[in-house]
């Protein structure tokens, strides 16, 4: 094996640890009692770098540099903050927030060498309201503001924004830092140097609205609004069943369910559909949801999520011969 690969292979197996080691710490599944074996891990875990920057030592190509250097970062911040992490709950706190940005920088320089490690998404209850919160405005302006025409507009309006947000903080590193002092609190630590979630969501509405369809858009935003942050607090709390690329069948299952009795809700009140046509839409439109959902590994699942609860919401329409318009 070649020093580069050893350092790919070696680095990623230093990442996946850390993943799990930070899923473990996620104030959802954290108990107190964890903490020791955590300390311990950790102590590990900076041996494994030592370890492994001592055996790359003589790699002298740039992109092995940069990601020797993401390793030497972390050692350093383990090996300062190690007093800290047996301190009082707020240093731990502290300790698992800076960690989980150590992680990704870490994932950042793998993905020079194409290699894949999962994203953090860790437990952020002020992320969750504020989700709802801009789902809920979303379903509004569709279900009483805009026409299906204005509503393209907006949705384009949106979607110029926030890539211009994301074209600016790719320029300015000063307007990332700027941008991410107000967003910070509700961004997930992959967001600081990747595209956000609400770009994907911007561009997925625009899609959406594309579509002329009052049902198809309140049915693909009901879902995306309820059912992902519902997923994600089940999920965390209480996934015990393993399925793919993290996700539990606890989570996946409270994805369908909600997302279900979201969509038809609007279906049923907002665009006036009977009862039983309400559920089999909303029931199409969250199933394939939760598959997305489920398979989103590269793909960001505001993006993913819409467009394939608007993909089962159109089938089972057609299939109930269901108008759009």
């Amino acid at each position: 094996m070649t020093t580069a690969s050893s350092l790919t292979l070696g680095s990623r197996e230093i990442a996946l640890e850390l993943h799990r080691l930070l899923k473990e710490m996620d104030p959802a599944r954290w108990r107190e009692e964890m903490r020791s074996a955590a300390v311990e891990r950790i102590a590990a875990l900076t041996a494994r770098i030592v370890e492994l920057l001592e055996a790359t030592r003589a790699l002298r190509t740039e992109k092995g540099a940069d990601l020797r250097q993401r390793l030497a970062d972390m050692r350093t911040f383990l090996e300062q903050h190690a007093v800290t992490a047996r301190g009082d709950g707020e240093a731990w706190e502290r300790l698992h927030r800076k960690l989980q940005h150590a992680y990704e920088s870490l994932a950042d320089g793998l993905r020079d060498y194409q290699v894949h490690v999962p994203s953090l998404r860790p437990t952020n209850y002020a992320r969750n309201a504020f989700h709802v919160c801009w789902g809920l405005v979303a379903l509004s302006l569709i279900q009483w503001v805009l026409t299906p025409t204005t509503l393209i507009y907006a949705a384009s309006a949106f979607v110029v924004y926030a890539w211009s947000m994301e074209a600016g903080r790719r320029l300015s590193p000063r307007m990332n830092a700027w941008l991410m002092k107000y967003y910070g609190p509700i961004a997930h630590p992959h967001e600081w140097n990747q595209v956000n979630s609400a770009t994907w969501y911007a561009t997925a509405l625009v899609i959406l609205a594309a579509t002329g369809s009052a049902l198809l858009c309140l049915v693909a935003v009901a879902v995306l609004t309820f059912a992902d942050p519902a997923a994600a607090l089940i999920g965390r709390r209480f996934g015990r069943t393993k399925l793919v690329n993290g996700r539990s069948l606890e989570g996946s299952a409270t994805f369908f369910v909600v997302g279900t009795a979201a969509a038809t809700l609007v279906a049923l009140f907002g665009v006036g559909l009977p009862l039983g046509t309400s559920l089999a839409v909303g029931a199409g439109a969250s199933f394939v949801a939760a598959l997305a959902e489920l398979f989103s590994r590269r793909i960001d699942d505001n993006l993913s999520v819409p467009l394939a609860a608007l993909a089962g919401g159109w089938l089972m329409a057609a299939l109930l011969s269901v108008p759009l318009s």
